[in-house]
């Protein structure tokens, strides 16, 4: 969770004052309305400046670090598919020799995909990152059982709903950076994460029949097919979400 001193600068944006104001009132309530939480999701796209842009890497005020990082993961899955766990963490640079823990892999891929965290939008993708990873890792002790996670993660979803799962994280990090701590402030904890609870939920929900099943494996993931792809699942994942703010 974030400030959302940060996002100062972007208050002179048209789309911002909505944007707040969904946000704070939805936080009043307790069950909140799915009217409501589509209205906050959609003047979020909006804020972006919009599915077609946004998912193209336009916006200025979020995309290209979720893009990047994309592009990275997807890699590293496709890897895991197609050469195996082993040679996946050797073309991601880990060295293993059998004294890391699987929470070193973890922090490992955080650096190798995400990078420094050097801005908002920085900040937001690598922990988006970090969330689908440490679902992935679950309770692994060792590494055998972290290889057994990933093949048993992209065999039963997909590189391509991976992908998806990953950018709704995304969304929801970029919505908790603007408002978490201002939230907390003014209404409080209990109130303020009762609204992220259901606003996850939501993300999650909204985004589960977008992946179109595709077969991403043999993508050449570091070149322009691998660009293309995941700005593709980006836009389709930001579509989802528009056409709610009336």
């Amino acid at each position: 969770m974030g400030t959302s001193q940060a996002y100062s600068g972007f208050s002179k944006n048209p789309n911002w004052g909505p944007l707040s104001d969904s946000i704070t009132r939805a936080c009043d309530d307790g069950k909140i309305s799915t009217e409501k939480l589509a209205k906050i999701t959609s003047r979020f796209v909006n804020l972006l400046g919009g599915s077609n842009i946004a998912g193209r890497g336009g916006s200025k005020i979020g995309g290209k670090s979720g893009i990047r990082t994309a592009q990275k993961i997807g890699g590293f899955f496709g890897d895991i598919s197609t050469v195996g766990f082993s040679q996946a963490l050797v073309n991601s640079g880990f060295d293993y020799d059998g004294s890391q823990s699987p929470n070193d892999l973890i922090n490992h891929l955080l650096e190798y995909c995400a990078g420094v965290a050097a801005t908002i939008d920085d900040t937001a993708a690598k922990e988006a990152e970090r969330q689908l990873l440490c679902e992935i890792l679950a309770e692994a002790k060792d590494f055998q059982e972290l290889e057994r996670n990933f093949q048993e993660k992209i065999e039963e979803y997909g590189i391509e709903e991976l992908m998806v799962k990953y950018y709704a994280l995304y969304i929801y990090e970029h919505l908790s950076i603007d408002f978490y701590e201002k939230l907390i402030k003014d209404k409080g904890k209990s109130k303020c994460g009762n609204l992220y609870r259901q606003l996850k939920d939501f993300l999650f929900e909204k985004v589960k029949n977008i992946s179109r099943n595709s077969d991403l494996s043999k993508i050449q993931w570091n070149g322009e097919e691998g660009d293309r792809m995941v700005k593709n699942i980006f836009e389709d994942t930001l579509k989802a979400f528009e056409g709610y703010e009336n």
